[in-house]
């Protein structure tokens, strides 16, 4: 206890001195930046809440004054059970929740694992055109390419024929560039082929130095990659809204009550968003650390 509470009045010293060896400019930006975060987080903040107090409320009591809180004596916890049975294209939220589960797994699991191939080759093998896919890499992430949807719909609908069947549609998940590929060539980048070397003397091939050796070595990186994958595609419904129809997920059934805000009611509605966020909202609070840690200081390290 007294060893922490030490730390903890190390950690304030420095923060105080680096503070103070700041110059009046230095502090002045990041005073305004403080403020303008500070209120861009205070809308977010009051969207979030006025749409959980609201989905407490009677349909009735929403209608009459949208911005007043909730009589707590007469709070509509109900909204959340019967918002599990609410229906989007004959599939309840309950069944689209589970969609959301395996979709986001699977598309994120298949995803790390061709970005983690792909990155681990571009990062230790120096050939002709290895400089040429990494700068893809990057011009993917900076140009946006809405363009191509058209054509991979008909792809996918017309010529393959592997739409709305999700026996078939992974393929489309195992891409191997993105986000991930550029934090995954970096942390493989900073580990020494050392050890890669050592495995091959053994006797050792390149499948299983890659398997048994590199990926190991890059877990933490990996970890924080998956949840960040994770909270994007479970909020993510153009996958479902254009390849698999029949298998609304959470994000998509928000997506299509929006219309049809009326038809189940607004609070309900609303409740169904609440639930929707809430796993996200959980796995950024519990994992948050991790994430900063592993996808700014060690994925970028090297």
């Amino acid at each position: 206890m007294t060893f922490s509470r030490t730390n903890h009045q190390i950690l304030r010293k420095e923060r105080h001195f680096e503070w103070a060896s700041r110059d009046i400019h230095e502090k002045i930006v990041i005073m305004i930046s403080f403020v303008i975060f500070a209120l861009y987080s205070a809308t977010l903040l009051f969207a979030v809440l006025w749409v959980a107090y609201n989905s407490l409320k009677t349909a009735r009591a929403f209608d009459t004054n949208p911005f007043s809180l909730p009589d707590i004596t007469d709070l509509q916890w109900s909204n959340y059970a019967q918002a599990w049975k609410a229906d989007v294209k004959g599939v309840t939220i309950l069944e689209a929740f589970w969609n959301s589960i395996w979709m986001s797994f699977v598309s994120v699991v298949l995803g790390l694992l061709a970005s983690s191939m792909t990155a681990y080759v571009v990062a230790k093998y120096h050939f002709r055109g290895s400089k040429i896919i990494y700068a893809v890499a990057v011009f993917i992430q900076i140009i946006p390419l809405v363009g191509g949807v058209s054509g991979f719909y008909k792809l996918v609908w017309s010529d393959l024929q592997i739409a709305n069947d999700p026996f078939l549609i992974w393929p489309m998940w195992f891409g191997g560039f993105g986000f991930s590929f550029l934090i995954l060539v970096s942390a493989f980048k900073s580990i020494p082929w050392d050890y890669a070397e050592s495995a091959f003397v053994d006797g050792a091939g390149h499948f299983r130095v890659f398997w048994q050796i590199m990926l190991p070595m890059v877990r933490p990186v990996l970890a924080s990659l998956f949840i960040v994958n994770m909270i994007s595609a479970w909020s993510e419904y153009m996958t479902s809204y254009l390849y698999l129809p029949d298998y609304p997920t959470l994000a998509f059934a928000v997506y299509e009550l929006s219309t049809e805000a009326v038809r189940v009611g607004t609070p309900l509605y609303f409740a169904i968003i609440i639930i929707a966020m809430l796993p996200t909202l959980i796995l950024f609070t519990v994992f948050q650390k991790m994430i900063m840690e592993n996808t700014t200081t060690g994925g970028l390290k090297g």
